[in-house]
């Protein structure tokens, strides 16, 4: 009797696994994607006849015997956009089906002052990085939108400050690229930096809070693998929890939010931190994780700020055996950036954009701009 495939969630699920490995084996597989080993064999055996998966002999044997072959993702046609909106710059990221980043184009712009000059940076921006990777709108398999406010969900509306009257309303349809039709995944900027940080930061951690401070503070909380967002998307809105009451008035129209009482302490940026410490240990003790990632500001600033973090961290967690570890972002201001890539270009498989359909057809190739593989574009400023 033979043995059936997975279905279309468990194909997607082992190209996915395959693509973050890069390279692996059928037993490797089997062991991390919790499908049975002929389910495997029977899927890989279909993913290889479709043209999707590799087989490749080993470099080199480890081990006496025959040597087992690997496998890995076969080269796909096609690209994906990444939108990294921040509160002063924005980025539009182009990369292969891959992960691996062709073009990045960006510009400093105050994003706050509305989405009107926003979207016209995004159009320049995103005509621009197509064309340095050699790609067309036709070639975009999906799109990664980070915003730096709350995404509701299912909406995908942008919750913006009352204080912000030019993002009100703005959705991620609302800065989908002309002729393109593929799917979104929108979401903020401190979730995509959490993502970022656990799939690309060395660390693959199930569990951490990662806390990003910029203009305000935001947190991604991943539990399990996996990111909360909260029932409306609005989890993680760390910086107004209200610390004062009856204290500074905060753009979002309360009074005494932990971000307004970081920026009163500044230039004192020990004070700070002890301030953004003890609100980040009284989360650690709510949901019980023993791991803090500190992204944004905090990578650039180090010194006080951190050690004023640390310092109340460990001051007002809980006593016991285990203890919370606060940690600068390895992949430090870049995290976002990467966090949406990944998530978009798994956003790309699990729809099939990056299997059949229009990109099944596509006239790119990444070998069409080997220069680019040679040497990516990174951080590139545009006037």
């Amino acid at each position: 009797m033979t043995a059936s495939g997975a279905g279309g969630s468990g194909r997607v699920g082992l190209l996915d696994f395959v693509r973050r490995a890069g390279q692996t084996t059928r037993r490797s597989i089997a062991e991390h994607t919790g499908l049975s080993r002929s389910v495997v064999a029977q899927t890989v055996s279909e993913l290889i006849e479709r043209g999707l998966l590799v087989e490749r002999s080993p470099a080199a044997a480890t081990t006496r015997g025959r040597p087992t072959a690997v496998l890995e993702l076969a080269r796909q046609p096609g690209v994906v956009l990444a939108f990294d909106i921040g509160h002063r710059h924005v980025t539009v990221a182009v990369a292969d089906l891959h992960g691996r980043v062709l073009a990045e184009p960006r510009v400093d712009l105050v994003v706050d002052d509305g989405a009107a000059p926003t979207i016209r940076a995004l159009r320049r921006l995103t005509t621009h990085a197509l064309a340095r990777a050699g790609a067309a709108v036709g070639d975009v398999a999906a799109l990664g939108v980070s915003f730096p406010y709350p995404v509701l969900r299912p909406s995908g509306a942008v919750r913006a400050p009352a204080a912000l009257p030019g993002w009100q309303g703005v959705t991620a349809e609302t800065v989908r690229p002309a002729g393109f039709s593929g799917p979104i995944v929108a979401d903020n900027d401190a979730n995509f930096g959490a993502w970022g940080e656990r799939m690309r930061g060395g660390t693959a951690l199930d569990d951490m809070l990662y806390v990003k401070l910029g203009d305000g503070i935001g947190a991604g909380l991943v539990v399990g693998g996996r990111l909360l967002a909260g029932a409306r998307g609005t989890g993680g809105e760390m910086g107004h929890i209200q610390v004062e009451p009856g204290g500074l008035l905060c753009r979002c129209g309360g009074h005494g939010c932990l971000e307004t009482v970081v920026a009163a302490s500044l230039p004192d940026e020990h004070l700070a931190g002890l301030r953004v410490g003890r609100a980040i240990a009284q989360l650690c003790t709510f949901v019980d994780t023993s791991i803090v990632v500190l992204g944004g500001r905090f990578g650039a600033a180090g010194g006080p700020l951190v050690e004023g973090v640390r310092e109340a961290v460990a001051r007002f967690s809980p006593p016991g055996e285990s203890r919370v570890e606060v940690r600068v972002a390895a992949l430090g201001a870049r995290a976002e950036l990467v966090g949406i890539v990944d998530r978009t270009v798994s956003a790309a498989w699990a729809s099939g954009t990056a299997q059949t359909g229009s990109m099944a057809h596509s006239s790119w190739d990444r070998t069409n701009s080997p220069a680019v593989l040679e040497h990516p574009f990174r951080d590139e400023r545009v006037s």
